[in-house]
């Protein structure tokens, strides 16, 4: 019987974890969309040789 609930807690400990690192995973993906478009859109500026670079 431990054994049971130890990996219904484990599963669900996992569970979560994996929900929260996909929202992480949304959160950036939706930060960098919006570097990109709103604070610096794809076009020929003067300083965007230093995005090539890294």
């Amino acid at each position: 019987m431990p054994l049971i609930v130890c990996t219904i807690f484990f599963i669900i400990l996992f569970s979560c974890e994996g929900f929260w690192h996909l929202s992480c995973l949304a959160d950036q993906e939706r930060e960098l969309s919006r570097y990109q478009a709103i604070e610096h859109p794809r076009r020929r500026t003067s300083d965007c040789y230093l995005d090539r670079l890294g």
